[in-house]
């Protein structure tokens, strides 16, 4: 037998726990027990994507001295033409609204990142390379916020996505701004070969200029390992960066290995005067992306090797994975209303409450139910359990965020609901919730019970999932971390945090929680200041 290289690890993919798993892909990465002591840096940065259940969290690396983000063979780009607002007419209303931005407030949204900033996905400048176990301000986003970078009367950052070794945000201008590691496209632009006498032309943020040519006004960011995707508030999408497989990369489409520039995307929507289908919102898994239209279509693309896209791709063809296809819930005749993703696998809620689920189920991360190993693929999209309308008592599910092996889903109620991997606090259960059924040792849930927060009179408003780590932020702006992180990702000291706990409270402090990320190693916050 030759010997192989060895295959870069995803930034989303390392696992917590070795157990043995039917029917996952195999892994290269040496497996190693759950440890509360941080992991030794290494040195060299691994990026391969597998879902088999080994050791988390994951490790630190060091960024490689070369990196390749420029085609060779890719043919010089004509200069963008300025795109029209809006081509068609709708007169026929939207079963989903387009993209809209939130309303400006004052002061402006700013900054705060925690967790792992070595790869400058921080975006804090050369200076900020390190860990940060609780939140920081983000001093050149407040420089910005004083210059009226992001627009006028000292507007800020209206919404961020942290993905495995970067970060995207977007400005009160819609301008998209990116920073990080850059090998896979990831910050949809060019650096290699780009003069940098500074230093800062990845640890900082810098516009996406070929956007701003177009007048793309950015509402929605979602980004995965290197994948990114952006939404404008006419609806229409652009992509960038790479997919990776199991193997490696798998491309971005079946005829680019990488995209260093946003595009737009192909897919077969609806067309007919007076009513055209666009896209009203996208979610991220690690290395796929969901997006729903106006029309409650759900279409799908990327890496499929977990049955995470909701259709059969075959192995010696997992390239057609990179083209959008149409998912079917249970009838075309049934719309969905919202889209959500883990690392492995998918979901959407229908028209009618139901929370449909697919992909990666060796751990009950679908919600889907787990019986036999035979229950460890979910093929085609399946009811989740425990969260119709009627069992939620009139509530449905508004947003779903997912991890490598767990799952979170917020009601319009405000009560979060988790299932899936629990043996590193990753459900925010106490030993004693009777989920466990008297048995808190427990690997995994793989039905949806519902999480404790300490304040029941505050309902959660927007959640996010790391690998094994949750945020929630509330409707008075206080910010709850629970699940497993070594490199600060939590926002506090300890490695572990059992059930969900204050990072920013909802009255008394200086500022107040209203958005949050989470990456492979990384969280971004937005925070108000709060006015005394």
């Amino acid at each position: 037998m030759t010997a192989e290289a060895p295959v870069r690890r995803s930034s989303r993919a390392p696992p917590s726990k070795a157990a043995p798993v039917a029917k996952a892909p195999p892994s290269k990465a040496a497996a190693k027990p759950m440890s509360k002591a941080k992991p030794a840096p290494k040195s060299t940065k691994k990026r391969a994507a597998s879902p088999e259940r080994s050791p988390s969290p994951p490790p630190k690396r060091s960024k490689k001295q070369t990196t390749e983000n420029v085609d060779p063979a890719a043919p010089a780009r004509p200069a963008k033409k300025k795109r029209s607002l809006s081509p068609h007419h709708q007169t026929k209303p939207y079963f989903n609204p387009l993209p809209t931005p939130p309303e400006k407030k004052r002061p402006g949204l700013q900054v705060f990142a925690w967790g792992a900033g070595n790869f400058g996905q921080f975006g804090m400048g050369p200076d900020f390379l390190g860990e940060f176990d609780k939140p920081k301000k983000h001093a050149w986003v407040e420089e910005q916020i004083e210059k009226g970078t992001f627009g006028p009367d000292n507007a800020g950052i209206e919404t961020v996505a942290a993905g495995g070794m970067h970060s995207v945000f977007v400005d009160e201008k819609g301008t998209v701004w990116t920073c990080g590691v850059n090998d896979d496209a990831a910050l949809g632009r060019v650096t290699e070969g780009v003069p940098d006498p500074e230093g800062n032309l990845t640890n900082l943020p810098h516009p996406l200029d070929s956007l701003v040519a177009e007048h793309f006004r950015a509402v929605q960011v979602a980004t995965g390992d290197s994948i990114c995707v952006a939404i404008d508030n006419h609806g229409e999408i652009r992509v960038w960066g790479s997919f990776r497989a199991n193997e490696g990369s798998l491309g971005f489409s079946e005829s680019a290995r990488h995209q260093f520039t946003p595009i737009p995307i192909a897919m077969d929507l609806y067309h007919k005067p007076g009513d055209y289908e666009k896209v009203s919102s996208v979610v991220a898994g690690g290395n796929h992306i969901l997006v729903l239209t106006t029309h409650g279509h759900i279409f799908t693309w990327g890496n499929g090797q977990q049955a995470q896209l909701g259709r059969k791709v075959l192995e010696r063809h997992q390239v057609k994975g990179t083209n959008p296809q149409r998912v079917i819930l249970d009838s075309r005749a049934l719309r969905a209303v919202v889209v959500g993703a883990g690392t492995y696998h998918s979901f959407a809620v229908d028209e009618t409450g139901t929370v449909w689920g697919w992909g990666l189920n060796t751990m009950g991360q679908t919600g889907t139910g787990y019986e036999s190993k035979d229950d460890e693929s979910v093929a085609m999209p399946k009811v989740v359990r425990n969260l119709s309308k009627e069992e939620l008592g009139g509530e449905t599910v508004v947003q779903i965020a997912g991890g490598e092996h767990h799952t979170i889903f917020l009601t319009s109620g405000g009560r979060v609901f988790a299932c899936g991997r629990a043996n590193g606090s990753q459900l925010g259960l106490a030993p004693d919730d009777k989920a466990f059924e008297g048995d808190s040792s427990r690997e995994f849930i793989p039905e949806p019970v519902l999480v404790t927060f300490p304040d029941d009179d505050d309902p959660v408003v927007q959640i996010s999932a790391g690998l094994h780590n949750n945020m929630a932020i509330t409707k008075d702006g206080a910010l709850y971390c629970w699940g497993q992180g070594t490199q600060g990702e939590l926002g506090v000291p300890d490695e572990e945090v059992a059930t969900p706990r204050i990072l920013v409270r909802r009255e008394g402090g200086s500022w107040a929680a209203e958005w949050v990320a989470c990456g492979g190693q990384h969280t971004l916050g937005l925070f108000r200041k709060r006015q005394k």
